[in-house]
């Protein structure tokens, strides 16, 4: 999972994020676009420390940088040392991702929809539409979606993300049409062997209708390409997507923990 881990917080530096400040234990990943708790944390990189100093600094250096302290912990650190010093601190839980992997890409069924749509590679003639869509998926009004509504700022970070670079990691976006009408998103970000998928949303019009699936059957056709060996989702645990992945064969490899202070 380092190599995914890897993706998710360095691939996105000029997607998402546009800053990190190293730090021997932990670095601080930030976004000068984007203020929200998904893309400004504190990733712990070291399990033998006393995370109320460690999240001391953190709350010092983050509110410099005037974004809310938050601490980002994945499972594969954790031993049952650094397990009770979280339950001992006074940190509490402020959501918990769901990472969950595909490394199997070949068994992946082919799938067709119930709604006659095309999935098209996102260029400028699609842009605007694109982004307008993915703004319009994340509308926070689904009660069974973890996500809220988008700031500004994922739009012009997203209008970012077509220009060019000479990044090792590689970004492709994807639209879903049915006729001229966006109906689904998705984008994917990969390093040699390794992808993530983001930006998964159909419109409400046309959900439970095998949107996703046939969306996730064309985009892991294009990963095969390009010799992608294993396929990442995230989702916040306990939501009606984290089932959607499950069904499609995704398993769980990791979960991610973000904690602030406590009361």
């Amino acid at each position: 999972m380092e190599d995914i881990i890897d993706i998710h917080l360095n691939g996105q530096l000029y997607l998402y994020m546009s800053n990190t400040i190293k730090n021997k234990d932990y670095d601080i990943y930030y976004s000068d676009l984007i203020d929200d708790e998904y893309w400004n944390f504190a990733y712990l990189k070291n399990r033998e420390v006393s995370l109320e100093d460690i999240f001391n600094e953190i709350k010092s250096n983050m509110n410099k940088l005037n974004r809310n302290p938050i601490i980002y912990i994945t499972s594969n650190i954790i031993d049952s040392k650094l397990q009770e010093n979280i339950k001992n601190s006074k940190l509490k839980s402020l959501y918990t991702d769901v990472w969950m992997t595909l490394d199997n890409l070949e068994q992946f069924e082919s799938y067709k929809s119930k709604i006659d749509f095309s999935v098209y590679k996102v260029d400028e003639t699609l842009k605007e539409q694109f982004i307008q869509a993915v703004m319009d998926g994340f509308s926070g009004d689904n009660p069974e979606d973890p996500y809220e509504s988008l700031s500004d700022g994922y739009k012009i970070a997203l209008e970012k993300s077509f220009d060019e670079n000479n990044s090792e990691y590689k970004v492709i976006h994807y639209l879903g049409r049915k006729e001229k009408e966006a109906i689904s998103t998705a984008t994917i970000v990969y390093k040699k062997d390794k992808a993530i998928i983001y930006n998964v949303t159909t419109n409400k019009k046309y959900q439970k209708n095998g949107v996703c699936r046939q969306m996730m059957s064309d985009i892991i056709k294009d990963l095969i390409k390009l010799n992608i060996n294993e396929v990442c989702v995230q989702t916040e645990q306990g939501f009606y997507t984290e089932q959607v992945y499950k069904n499609m064969g995704f398993i769980e490899k990791l979960l991610g923990k973000a904690y602030i202070e406590g009361e």
